[in-house]
């Protein structure tokens, strides 16, 4: 027990570290972030000093942008579920390696939900109150109780898959699945109910007319797993960019009982090898001549039979090797599970990770076929990537080791899509309820559509919002997002769109006009604004943390092999 326990602390410790330690971009987007968190963090300082007059509420508006953001972040919290469903419901592949980054998200949303939820407390001295076995929760009559439960009960789910799931991969341990299969099916059911729950909210106010409809919460959850995994279709993009050279910090060692390359001799490459990898490789083409001839000490050409091991994962050597013709298989042992992370063929390369940053093999590299490999040493490949095409193809295929592959994004991509398509047709409905019937009661959404009695605060923001949503839905179903660069720019238009549409447009109408008719316009104040940003902040800087610590036990550079005692 006492062994375990130094164990695990050592493993905090050096997750801490690793969060820590970066390049200058790192540092600065770091830096960034902690300032506008603790610009926010004033501006609330002043909220607890003059209380919610310095916000743009009022009795008659008493939910603003607070409660539209926290609307918004439960969607995305509850959209990681659409990434373990393929994966451990229907044995999906593609998004395995992926579902880890998702279930992070989770925890980071859930967070800035319970700050703004904490924000928007009047007096958060009294949020006791709503703690079971101290407070008196009103539980079950009360949403609000329903609320904190499935929050709090979704946020220690997701923090004990993750850290369970890292903590076994940097112990290079098979993990339990009693340990955590029945976690991530309870899971799956809590990420339903927390958006449920949190739609039960505005649906159960009767006297609220612009919220009390059953089709609210379909609409939470659509909107939820559309803008859910655009966002992580985006922040995977930015991890596999920044993280395939990014040091861990710490000193490799390989690992006890690695057994190492079986040798394999050739003879010394030539110029007419190069030549040969650049018809498969264009970017050597732009090498300048006398870094290609220098490039040649040391390298040699393998002519190797198929079912050739070429490197071991676990060695210590730090060749790197390109593929001249043939086919060659890398799979990585993990837990007792072998799984192939690629296949490479000519012009491709593999083995350039432990030749860069000096740590032990991550996979191991076999021949499918007889084929023909140039074999670098380090120097060599660095001398080759001094050049800025040949610099960006090496390490935009590193990416590889985190398996976020184009094909998960695409998968992903699907999800997105459905999920638009029946957001976009369950607002046409609720368009069509509000508006056809001529009544009263739709007073609110007329507010919001056209603007009422001169009123059109928000009528620019919805027309937006809806404006967004269509273009990428058209996107989306059009075969040009199958592209990054117009699935980016879908995913990002379904955010924002979203974000309006179940956030301020959701959330303010519903008060206007009162039950008295007044109409109350609202607007928020600066110091709100800033409290919002400083939490948006803060959840980005625990994401990245997170990711931070995640990457390098995913990717195998931080385990407890490599321990330095």
């Amino acid at each position: 027990m006492i062994t375990a326990t130094r164990n695990y602390l050592v493993f905090l410790r050096r997750c801490a570290r690793i969060a820590f330690t970066g390049d200058w971009r790192y540092y600065l987007w770091m830096a960034v972030l902690t300032v506008i968190a603790l610009v926010g963090l004033n501006a609330y300082a002043k909220q607890l000093v003059h209380g919610l007059v310095v916000t743009g509420m009022s009795d008659e508006v008493s939910w603003g942008v607070y409660i539209a953001n926290f609307t918004f972040l439960v969607g995305v919290a509850a959209a990681a579920v659409m990434m373990v469903i393929p994966v451990y419901i229907y044995g999906n592949e593609d998004l395995h390696d992926l579902v880890i980054f998702g279930e992070l998200l989770a925890v980071a949303a859930i967070i800035m939900c319970l700050a703004f939820v904490t924000v928007d407390l009047g007096r958060p001295d009294r949020f006791w109150h709503l703690i079971p076995g101290i407070g008196q929760m009103n539980f079950p009559a009360s949403m609000l109780s329903w609320d904190v439960i499935v929050l709090n009960g979704y946020l220690l789910l997701n923090v004990w898959i993750c850290g369970y799931l890292l903590y076994c991969r940097y112990q290079k341990k098979k993990a339990s699945k009693w340990f955590y299969i029945p976690f991530v099916f309870l899971a799956i059911v809590w990420a339903i109910s927390i958006h449920t729950v949190t739609a039960f909210l505005y649906v159960g106010l009767g006297g609220r007319p612009f919220w009390n409809s059953a089709i609210v919460g379909p609409r939470f959850l659509a909107s939820a797993f559309t803008a859910g995994p655009a966002l992580i279709i985006l922040a995977l993009q930015v991890v596999r960019r920044v993280t395939a050279s990014v040091p861990t910090g710490e000193t490799a060692w390989p690992w006890p009982g690695a057994a190492a390359p079986e040798p394999v001799t050739g003879r010394a490459a030539t110029l007419e090898d190069l030549d040969l990898l650049a018809r498969h490789l264009p970017e050597l083409a732009f090498v300048p001549a006398a870094d290609r001839r220098s490039c040649l000490a040391g390298a040699t050409v393998l002519e190797v039979a198929a079912r050739t091991i070429l490197l071991h994962q676990g060695g210590t050597d730090t060749d790197a090797f390109f593929i001249l013709k043939g086919r060659v298989v890398v799979k990585r042992e993990e837990g007792g599970r072998s799984r192939i992370t690629r296949s490479v063929g000519p012009g491709e390369q593999f083995g350039e990770v432990s030749s860069l940053t000096g740590t032990a093999r991550v996979a191991t590299a076999i021949t499918e076929e007889p084929s023909r490999v140039l074999r670098l040493p380090a120097e060599s490949l660095r001398r080759l990537m001094r050049t800025p095409q040949m610099n960006e193809i090496v390490r935009s295929r590193m990416t590889e080791r985190l398996m976020i592959t184009d094909r998960g994004l695409l998968m992903l991509r699907s999800i997105v899509q459905v999920s638009m398509i029946i957001n976009v047709f369950l607002l046409a409905c609720e368009v069509f309820k509000e508006f056809y019937s001529g009544t009263t009661h739709g007073a609110s959404a007329k507010y919001l559509f056209f603007g009422l009695h001169g009123h059109n605060a928000l009528v620019p923001w919805i027309w937006t919002a809806i404006g967004f949503n269509l273009i990428a839905m058209v996107l989306l179903v059009l075969p040009l997002s199958r592209g990054l660069k117009y699935l980016n720019i879908a995913c990002v238009l379904s955010i924002i769109g979203i974000w309006i549409e179940k956030g301020m447009g959701l959330v303010i109408p519903g008060f206007i006009p009162t039950p008295l008719g007044a109409i109350v316009d609202y607007l928020p104040t600066l110091n709100e604004t800033l409290v919002c940003l400083g939490i948006w902040a803060f959840g980005l800087l625990c994401y990245t943390i997170f990711l931070r610590m995640a990457v390098p036990i995913l990717q195998g550079r931080l385990t407890k092999a490599n321990e330095i005692r």
